[in-house]
C-alpha cells in the first residue's frame, strides 16, 4: 500500500518540478499583459522621441536611448514567461524609471510645464511616460509575486488602487501644468566665478548666445545638467556643424561636458570667436574679445 502511495505521489512531484523549472514558461496573467503593453508603449514612445530629437536637435539624449532600450528589453523579458527573467525585468524596469526621473529634458519639462523645450505638449508627454513606467513596474512586481504564489494569479484588487492613484496623478499634473505660467523670457546675464566669466549650459543650449570678455581672460563653461555636450571651435551652418578654429582662438577639441565644467582660454587676441556643440543642432556661443 505504501508503495502505491509513493507511486501516486511521483507524478505530482514531477509535474510540480516541470511547472517551476528554470525553462518552464508561465502563461501571462492579466498583470503580465498589462506589464507587456505598458513596457511596449514606453519603448515605442522612446523610439519616437529619439527620432524626433535626432531630427530637431541633431542627436538624441543618451538617457532617452537607454530608456528606450530598457523598455524594449523589459517587454521581451516579460513576454518570455520565464519567472526568473520576469524577476530580472523588475530590476531593469526600476533602472528605467530612475533614468526617466533623472533625464535632464524631463526634469526641465516637469519644472517648467510651458518651458522653451516643447512647452505644454512636451510636459504632457513626459507625464504620460512617467505614469506608464510606474504602472509597468508595479505590474511587473505583481507578476513576480504571482509566480512565487505570494498573491493570487487572478487580477488582484490592490492593483486597481494603484491604477486609480496613477490616474489621479496624471489628471492632477495636467491641471497643474495647464495653470502654470509660461517661463519668463528674462535675458540671462554674464556671471563670474572667482572673477572668471562664466557661461552655463542647459540640456539643449548655452544660457547666453553671445558674451563679451576682456583680452587675456578665460571663459568657464558650466554644464548644469547631466546632458552630454561635445564642444568644439566652429559654428552651425545650414543645420550642419562646421568645425573650424579661427585665428587667435584657443583650441577647443571635442571637449565633453556632462554635469561638470571646464575652462577655455585664455583669449589673448582681440576678435570674435565661436564655440558649438556638435551634437545639439544650432547650439553655439559667440565670444567677443576686446
Amino acid at each position: 500500500m505504501n508503495k502505491d502511495i509513493t507511486t501516486k505521489n511521483k507524478p505530482a512531484t514531477s509535474n510540480e518540478t516541470k511547472r517551476t523549472g528554470i525553462w518552464m514558461r508561465q502563461p501571462l496573467t492579466a498583470l503580465g499583459k498589462i506589464a507587456f503593453g505598458t513596457f511596449l508603449f514606453s519603448g515605442v514612445a522612446g523610439l519616437g522621441g529619439t527620432i524626433a530629437l535626432t531630427i530637431g536637435n541633431g542627436a538624441p539624449s543618451r538617457d532617452i536611448v537607454l530608456t528606450t532600450i530598457c523598455a524594449f528589453l523589459c517587454t521581451i523579458l516579460v513576454v518570455s514567461g520565464l519567472r526568473w527573467l520576469q524577476m530580472l525585468a523588475v530590476l531593469v524596469g526600476s533602472y528605467n524609471l530612475y533614468l526617466i526621473f533623472t533625464e535632464p529634458f524631463v526634469i526641465e519639462s516637469l519644472a517648467q510645464p510651458k518651458g522653451p523645450n516643447g512647452g505644454y505638449g512636451h510636459f504632457l508627454g513626459d507625464v504620460l511616460i512617467v505614469a506608464d513606467s510606474i504602472v509597468a513596474l508595479v505590474a511587473c512586481i505583481g507578476i513576480v509575486l504571482q509566480n512565487y504564489n505570494r498573491i493570487s494569479r487572478t487580477y488582484p484588487g490592490c492593483f486597481t488602487s494603484v491604477l486609480g492613484a496613477v490616474l489621479g496623478l496624471v489628471i492632477g499634473s495636467c491641471f497643474i501644468g495647464a495653470l502654470a505660467q509660461p517661463s519668463s523670457s528674462v535675458a540671462a546675464t554674464l556671471t563670474y566665478t572667482n572673477g572668471v566669466p562664466t557661461v552655463h549650459l542647459s540640456p539643449s543650449g548655452f544660457d547666453l548666445s553671445s558674451v563679451t570678455i576682456t583680452k587675456g581672460s578665460k571663459l568657464l563653461l558650466v554644464d548644469d545638467t547631466t546632458e552630454q555636450h561635445i564642444l568644439a571651435n566652429g559654428t552651425w551652418q545650414q543645420n550642419s556643424p562646421m568645425q573650424k578654429q579661427e585665428p587667435g582662438a584657443p583650441p577647443v577639441n571635442n571637449l565633453s561636458l556632462s554635469g561638470n565644467n571646464a575652462s577655455v582660454g585664455p583669449f589673448t587676441t582681440a576678435g570674435t570667436y565661436h564655440i558649438l556643440c556638435v551634437i545639439h543642432r544650432g547650439m553655439e556661443l559667440t565670444i567677443i574679445v576686446q
